[in-house]
């Protein structure tokens, strides 16, 4: 109710360069738990990666709305605890809809839970107000830019199926198996095949009905 039209507004009315800025910015808030989770998949040198460009964009970037690192070659990672999970084999389990978060599952519930506890903005905005604004504000953004970067996926999604809710659990389901990949070859048996959950949540689905 509140970040679909606001999304439509910022579609429509935010020029590109102030899109290409919040999405830099929101990237780089993430970057600590980025480098962190590839640090516990056993990626020393992109978690390396991670820190040189979290360093660049707080500092040369204007605390990451310009991203300076990518003009020098430092490609971008996104890794959260829920990926590092899925890389050591846990399952994805029952499929969940979280309030405001969206689709999930109970290993990346797990995750999100994880990454806010290692977030360190989590605790400096508990003893800034400065961070305090500048955590809540990040927030915001990243709600704003995930909403903004779906629109156009989701209205056809929904347009075109038949079951909307299964469309979207298997949509959410492969971009998970895809993450945790990393772009390895999906029949590498070190990555799950999350495919099996879904004998949980038909098994739930017809006992319901």
């Amino acid at each position: 109710m509140v970040l679909y039209p606001a999304a439509m507004w910022y579609r429509d009315i935010a020029p590109q360069p102030v899109k290409t800025a919040v999405r830099s910015f929101v990237r780089n808030i993430g970057e600590p738990v980025n480098a962190l989770n590839s640090l516990l998949q056993g990626e020393p040198d992109q978690a390396a990666d991670t820190v040189q460009r979290f360093i660049m964009n707080t500092t040369i970037g204007f605390l990451g709305f310009n991203d300076v690192a990518a003009d020098f070659g430092i490609e971008y990672h996104s890794e959260d605890f829920g990926q590092t999970l899925g890389h050591y084999g846990i399952g994805g389990g029952p499929y969940i809809v979280l309030p405001l978060l969206g689709p999930s599952n109970l290993r990346d519930t797990t995750g999100i839970a994880v990454d806010y506890v290692a977030n360190p903005l989590t605790w400096g905005s508990r003893n800034s107000d400065t961070l305090d604004a500048l955590y809540l504000g990040s927030l915001g953004l990243t709600a704003l830019d995930a909403r903004y970067r779906t629109l156009n996926q989701l209205n056809e999604l929904q347009q075109t199926s038949i079951d909307y809710y299964a469309a979207l659990r298997s949509l959410y389901r492969q971009q998970r198996n895809a993450a945790i990949r990393n772009g390895a070859d999906p029949s590498a048996p070190n990555f799950e095949d999350e495919s099996a959950s879904a004998d949980f949540d038909d098994a739930f689905e017809a006992a319901a009905n």
